[in-house]
């Protein structure tokens, strides 16, 4: 209930002495160094492909010195494995992964949220469809590696996902993994694509209408009459 004493004014701001600025600590300042260098990494991967990304390049658009990437991670491959453990951890993230993950049954407003998610972080990341690709296409020792440690795991749960979804009759009757990949390529290859997109089309594939136009336009594909 309000009271009808008038509200009493706050004391006025101490001004006499200057705010203290408080300086990143070491740890925090480590923890941004190897953010920044993750980052830089995994874009300079997926534009050049391993072989011909530079450490020294990476360095340069991380604004540290090479010594600061050889500290962190040593050689140009401990370097790659972290920012695919960031990314494929990023993902998880951004996903909510987890969730679906453990999820026994999927119905079409859950399908339809989840390719939202999905198409939102291609658009943000599209580095990660590059990645795998510039792997994928040289059968790497590398795409090895990734497939075992991430591909796999990612992949499992949703595979199960989409079976049951398919028994349900929301999703088409088409093999689980043929739709997982329909759904990673039409997800994914425009973003990836995106120069390309604004050359021929004049589309900046970043537009947030331009994203939610084409996640709703797959979903309507992959979920028609649900």
């Amino acid at each position: 209930m309000p009271s009808d004493a008038p509200a009493s004014e706050p004391p006025p701001a101490d001004r006499s002495k200057p705010r203290r600025y408080r300086a990143p600590g070491r740890e925090e300042q480590k923890r941004e160094t190897r953010e920044r260098i993750l980052h830089c990494a995994l874009i300079d991967f997926s534009q050049r492909g391993f072989d011909a990304a530079s450490l020294r390049d990476i360095a340069a658009e991380a604004q540290v010195s090479f010594a600061a990437i050889q500290k962190h991670f040593g050689t140009k491959d401990a370097l790659w494995r972290a920012a695919i453990d960031e990314m494929f951890a990023r993902q998880e993230e951004e996903l909510g992964s987890a969730q679906w993950a453990a999820a026994e049954r999927a119905t079409p407003a859950d399908l339809r949220e989840f390719i939202h998610r999905y198409v939102r972080y291609c658009a943000r990341h599209p580095e990660h469809v590059r990645i795998t690709v510039h792997e994928s296409l040289r059968d790497t020792e590398r795409v090895r590696w990734i497939t075992e440690r991430h591909i796999k795991k990612v992949h499992e749960p949703f595979v199960r996902l989409f079976e049951r979804s398919v028994e349900d009759g929301w999703l088409p009757d088409i093999p689980a993994i043929s739709m997982l990949y329909i759904l990673t390529s039409a997800a994914g290859t425009m973003f990836a694509l995106g120069a390309e997109v604004r050359h021929v089309y004049g589309i900046d594939v970043h537009d947030p209408a331009v994203v939610e136009a084409h996640a709703a336009g797959l979903s309507a594909l992959i979920l028609k009459g649900n």
